[in-house]
């Protein structure tokens, strides 16, 4: 990963997100192992709107935030705009999580969660000036930053869909039911956010980290056009027309794109002059591989009837945050945690002393993942059959891997503390 000395952010820009993104993770699975009766009714319900929301916004959005921080001045070849700005979205991130959170367990729909949606809006508007003011300022474009800019505008339409909803429920304002609108919300927030933010974010470090000689950029515009259609067309019959007629063709062009996208990634994986991977990038694959899980899910559910039954929705939702995101995160946690923490205990004299793989415990990495891939997918299993008796061995296993991955994430950013490199 290049990165111009004078274009390294601050630490404080970076490391926060990280480690509160990690002990979220470990809170996510302890809530569920309390509300594992809940995986097997009806996935609009409090337990499963609070893990679902804590997910997205403690977990997932939260690391992202940090890692874009940290990638932008890569992608962008420019400094961060404001180091400032980070610091003000971290603090009204986390209390808003915390309240958007408690409100939905408890499903209190008064002033808290208000304040919590409000303080978690204000927290991804921050983050989202710093980003385009950022780009505004490089001096390449490229596909690569159309993608993170797109992926930010959608971040914000679903964070204000969300406040809509909110509002709905006091006021009863919308004219077609609240699950329709939260079909809009969701996917919005998956494809639009999530999976635009990775598909641009790892076309960049996927060849970098493999040293890949070819890239098919065509590839990527392609999946860029085809996705961002396929979301202009959804919100467009959803929020205005307040139709789902043409769901299924909508999501056949998102399959398109993930097509496209997965095609660029093997084409620069046989093009690669380092196809000997580390353990973080195996994960990182393997995370790739599952990106088709959801969509096999929601097409069986599709063919069974117009309708996808509750089970099949909620195992989608599953598979895509716990499944695809999370292993994603967790095996790139570890290729771009130890460089940050590396840049900010080296000078340029000392670069050949001191290595990021000196940083973190490769072992962990692959124990991490052995651990939580069998109590994923017994998780899933029991949510689809459904059974507890497969989804409490499952979180359990899931427990124990994120409390492995938070431990060593934490053990990596401890070394800026290590008086052996800080003396190196």
């Amino acid at each position: 990963m290049e990165i111009a000395e004078r274009h390294v952010p601050g630490k404080r820009t970076v490391l926060p997100y990280y480690l509160t993104a990690a002990f979220c993770l470990v809170i996510i699975f302890l809530m569920a192992l309390f509300a594992i009766k809940d995986f097997g009714g009806h996935f609009f319900q409090p337990h499963l709107l609070a893990i679902t929301h804590l997910t997205v916004f403690g977990w997932g959005t939260m690391i992202i935030l940090g890692a874009t921080n940290q990638l932008m001045p890569v992608i962008a070849d420019t400094k961060l705009y404001s180091e400032k700005l980070p610091v003000a979205a971290f603090l009204f991130l986390v209390p808003g999580t915390c309240l958007l959170v408690h409100s939905f367990w408890s499903f209190e729909l008064t002033w808290p969660i208000f304040v919590g949606a409000f303080s978690v809006l204000s927290a991804l508007a921050l983050h989202s000036i710093n980003i385009f003011v950022t780009a505004s300022r490089s001096p390449v474009k490229n596909i690569v930053i159309d993608f993170v800019m797109t992926a930010h505008v959608w971040l914000m339409l679903t964070a204000l869909i969300g406040i809509t909803l909110l509002l709905n429920f006091r006021l009863g304002f919308l004219p077609a039911g609240h699950l329709h609108y939260l079909k809009v919300h969701a996917t919005i927030g998956m494809a639009g956010w999530f999976l635009l933010l990775i598909i641009g974010v790892s076309s960049r470090l996927v060849p970098m980290f493999l040293l890949s000689r070819k890239e098919l950029k065509l590839c990527l515009t392609l999946a860029y056009y085809l996705i961002n259609s396929a979301l202009v067309l959804f919100l467009t019959e959803g929020m205005i027309l307040q139709s789902n007629a043409g769901y299924l063709f909508y999501y056949l062009l998102i399959a398109a794109g993930i097509g496209s996208y997965l095609y660029y990634i093997w084409r620069c994986y046989k093009s690669a002059i380092r196809k000997k991977m580390d353990s973080g990038m195996k994960v990182s694959f393997m995370a790739i591989g599952t990106i088709c899980l959801p969509a096999v899910i929601i097409a069986a559910g599709m063919l069974h009837a117009k309708e996808a039954p509750v089970a099949i929705v909620t195992a989608y939702g599953y598979s895509f945050f716990l499944g695809f995101i999370t292993m994603l995160i967790m095996g790139q946690t570890f290729k771009t945690l130890p460089f940050i923490v590396w840049m900010h205990l080296t000078r340029p004299d000392r670069l050949q002393q001191l290595q990021p793989k000196d940083l973190y415990n490769d072992k962990l990495v692959v124990l991490q993942q052995w651990i939580y891939l069998p109590g994923f997918l017994l998780f899933l299993s029991g949510i689809l059959v459904p059974s507890g008796y497969l989804m409490y061995p499952g979180c359990i296993m899931m427990i124990a891997a994120s409390v492995l991955y938070f431990g060593h994430a934490f053990y990596v950013v401890y070394q800026l503390k290590n008086e052996r490199y800080r003396n190196y």
